[in-house]
């Protein structure tokens, strides 16, 4: 049969309606998936700065009853003046502590007003109906004093002589919402707060649009809200020429309402990155089927990322979406250890350097899907030497004035990549990016003791966990407890109390190693998970810091006095819960015998089984042989295990 032309050009226009109908359902597939994902993503930053707010409006209601009852014993102004001060030096949410009495005010930064009575009863955080004892949240406002914008939460109080005593600690709105502006919903995306009640911005990453009128909030949606809805979503609505979507969701502490979302043109944008057809349509769908899948999918995937809680989860969930997209034999997520200016690998385990030619290229990210070269990076040549490699800086971008200013959170390397062109592997960034920084936030929240920076008692049990199931080292926990510490507060005041328990945490950064897990158990009593050779090295580090803590002398104003602490350490053998019993029994044995030693705690029957370790060592005993600490021994250029 002669093949005639029209036959092929009869095929032309079926073929090009197939392909344009494969790309609209691979695009609309897309956009619905990209859009989920962003609401995903909206949804998980609001769960975040909820937790944010409830936790400060708990620190601030804290402070506002340690002030109430330091004022109420001591009945001296110039004492709750020290405490106010001590207390706004030491947090930056708290931008000035009042004290008004009948009509005196009295505030931090040596701040007295006198003959106010008329004027303060206009301000926002006065209540005339308030009860005492109970907090009063004030409505959003600008501070006379400070002239930034802020909340107050204000208690009253019955002092006799007194008709009018109440307490002020305002929070700075600016500081706050520089906290939370780290949150992203995709890349155009932040978090936002509006007051319910008269419908203005409290919280933003902008400080202009602080106390300015919202836009997504309607006066409809805001009735809703005040009639009990607490959650509820806003497709589109328009702002500075762009149309955007957010979710929202109501805080019950401060009756703010948060929202998170983004440019609806950003979903577009991404869906439609498919490129451009060519001339050559038929060779290409094959091609161009791929990349609807892998981008379908990296979406998918990368909005998993941000349900991850942990650095373990978070990288099985980062393998995953590498390895069903572009492929790879292993991912290394390494996490800038800020205060060590070191980068760590919590899933393998690693410590390493900064490689010294990266921060001249985070500008712009040169090494974007291109192998890295084992002599650019020691990184590189110690976990692919022979294989190829790519390294992903993870890069917060801010704008300080007219110039970006970069900040390195973390590295990725992607051993062995399969598909590695710049378009997926940018997408795979800025999803790990987001993950990484919301999941960095809510460690932070949840594991930290918000006082001395210390970690908290639930990170401790997870890090003892952890130790029992992945290594053989051997580790050991201490329990530290201060010496007659409600001795010192009744005799010194709550404010020494407060000093001396930051004195003990910073002598223990100083004192123990940097892999070591330093906590605040609670109260004055303290911990440390650390690993040592055997009992008598961990007696020796623990002998030394009890000896450190026992030579400072503790000033505020014109009181000093010296501390002890009583040390009882256990290993790490059979269980978390028996350590932490042992440890606790070894800390009673050494109260109970004179305090200000330290003390072992044998698993055998007998203490001579242990050797020294058995033995409760004598305050007396000479002084041990001075040894370089370890926070200045000058880091290894290779990589090190975290534990060694």
């Amino acid at each position: 049969m002669d093949f005639k032309p029209k036959y092929l050009i009869n095929l032309v226009l079926p073929l090009f309606v197939l392909l344009i109908a494969t790309l609209v359902y691979i695009g609309y597939s897309d956009y619905k998936t990209i859009r989920d994902s962003a609401y995903s993503q909206a949804r998980a930053n609001i769960s975040v700065a909820q937790e944010y707010l409830n936790q400060h409006y708990t620190a601030a209601n804290n402070q506002l009853y340690l002030l109430s009852e330091i004022l109420q014993d001591e009945e001296d102004i110039p004492t709750f003046l020290t405490a106010a001060q001590y207390v706004v030096d030491h947090q930056n949410k708290f931008q000035e502590v009042g004290l008004l009495i009948d009509s005196t005010y009295y505030g931090t930064n040596q701040l007295k007003l006198e003959e106010i009575a008329d004027k303060v009863r206009r301000r926002p955080w006065y209540d005339k109906a308030q009860q005492s004892g109970v907090t009063f949240l004030s409505p959003f406002y600008r501070s006379n004093s400070t002239k930034k914008w802020c909340v107050a939460l204000t208690r009253t109080l019955e002092i006799p002589g007194k008709e009018d005593v109440r307490i002020v600690i305002e929070l700075d709105a600016s500081a706050m919402s520089q906290d939370l502006s780290g949150l992203k919903t995709m890349k155009d995306g932040y978090v936002f707060a509006v007051e319910s009640e008269s419908g203005h911005v409290v919280i933003h990453p902008d400080p202009s649009r602080l106390g300015t009128a919202s836009v997504s909030l309607t006066p409809t949606i805001l009735d809703e809200i005040l009639k009990g809805e607490q959650a509820g979503e806003i497709p589109s609505y328009a702002y500075q020429d762009q149309y955007k979507f957010s979710v929202y969701e109501t805080n019950q502490r401060f009756g703010w309402v948060l929202l998170s979302g983004t440019r609806n043109q950003e979903i577009t944008a991404n869906a439609l990155k498919l490129g451009v057809v060519g001339g050559t349509l038929l060779a290409l769908l094959f091609f161009i089927l791929l990349v609807g899948y892998l981008h379908s999918r990296i979406h998918q995937l990368g909005g998993r990322l941000l349900d991850a809680l942990e650095f373990e989860d978070l990288h099985r969930q980062l393998s995953k979406l590498l390895s069903d997209t572009i492929g790879c034999s292993r991912v290394y997520l390494f996490v800038m250890n800020e205060k060590e200016g070191i980068l760590e690998e919590p899933h393998h385990q690693l410590r390493a350097e900064v490689p010294t030619d990266l921060f001249c290229r985070l500008s712009g990210c040169q090494q974007l899907g291109r192998d890295c070269q084992p002599e650019q990076d020691g990184i590189v040549s110690q976990i692919a030497s022979s294989a190829p490699c790519i390294r992903l800086p993870l890069v917060n971008t801010a704008r300080s004035g007219h110039f970006p200013s970069n900040q390195l959170v973390g590295i990725l390397y992607i051993c062995k990549p399969g598909l590695a062109y710049r378009f997926f592997v940018k997408m795979i960034v800025n999803y790990t990016l987001n993950a990484l920084n919301q999941l960095l936030l809510t460690q932070h929240i949840r594991s930290e003791d918000q006082m001395t920076g210390l970690k908290n008692k639930n990170y401790l049990r997870k890090q003892m966990e952890q130790r029992l199931a992945e290594t053989q080292d051997h580790y050991y926990l201490a329990m530290i407890d201060i010496d007659d510490f409600k001795s010192i507060n009744d005799t010194y005041g709550h404010l020494f109390g407060d000093k001396v328990i930051l004195m003990i945490a910073a002598l223990m950064k100083r004192s123990f190693r940097a892999n070591s897990v330093l906590c605040r158990y609670g109260g004055e009593e303290f911990a440390v998970l650390m690993s040592a050779s055997d009992c008598e090295v961990a007696r020796e580090r623990l002998e030394a810091f009890r000896t450190s803590v026992e030579g400072q002398k503790i000033r505020v104003a014109d009181k000093s006095c010296s501390i002890t602490v009583s040390i009882g350490f256990a290993l790490l053998e059979e269980g978390m819960e028996s350590t932490i019993s042992q440890a606790d029994k070894a800390l009673y044995r050494v109260k109970s015998q004179g305090k200000n030693q330290v003390f072992y705690a044998e698993h055998q029957s007998t203490e001579s089984s242990s050797g020294m370790c058995g033995k409760t060592h004598s305050v007396n005993r000479a002084k041990l042989k001075h040894k370089q600490p370890f926070s200045e021994i000058r880091q290894s250029k290779t990589l090190t295990r975290i534990d060694d």
